[in-house]
């Protein structure tokens, strides 16, 4: 998982490495993180976006990159049935603000790193921003992009 604080108005960004959803240089970078940890990294062009830039000008032609990653927490397919259904503690085929919440609690006590109060919160807010697609106060299977939904 990977935090921009460019980007996302400073709410962490959630993504699965190694499947192409960020740019070779940071699913390169990231590799072996731990959470908690820290890096700095410098992506040169052709890890990143090359000769096309992106996003009409913000990052330039043959652009190199600078990151400073804070690593928050790292799951075992972040996006698998298992990790749906762990959640679920209802099994009601949907996640509740409640039971994330649990999850979050759950995963920042196993590290037990400290951390402001308010860094649950922002995590919370940003998962329910990015994945509640129909603002029902639930996340879905569907929403949650489970990719074996018929084991639901």
């Amino acid at each position: 998982f990977f935090n921009s604080r460019t980007q996302n108005e400073g709410h962490p960004k959630w993504f699965v490495l190694g499947v192409g959803q960020v740019i070779k240089g940071l699913d390169i970078a990231m590799m072996n993180m731990c959470p908690g940890e820290k890096r700095k990294v410098i992506i040169p062009p052709s890890l990143a976006y090359g000769q096309q830039g992106y996003a009409q000008g913000k990052i330039p032609p043959n652009a190199t990159l600078i990151f400073e990653i804070e690593l928050y927490a790292v799951n075992k397919g972040p996006r698998s049935v298992e990790a749906f259904n762990r959640i679920d503690k209802d099994s009601d085929k949907k996640l509740s603000e409640l039971e994330i919440s649990q999850y979050l609690k759950e995963e920042f006590a196993r590290d037990g790193k400290k951390r402001h109060p308010s860094v649950h919160d922002e995590i919370l807010a940003d998962i329910f921003k990015k994945n509640d697609h129909d603002g029902d106060g639930f996340i879905s299977a569907k929403e949650y992009n489970v990719y074996q939904h018929d084991e639901l």
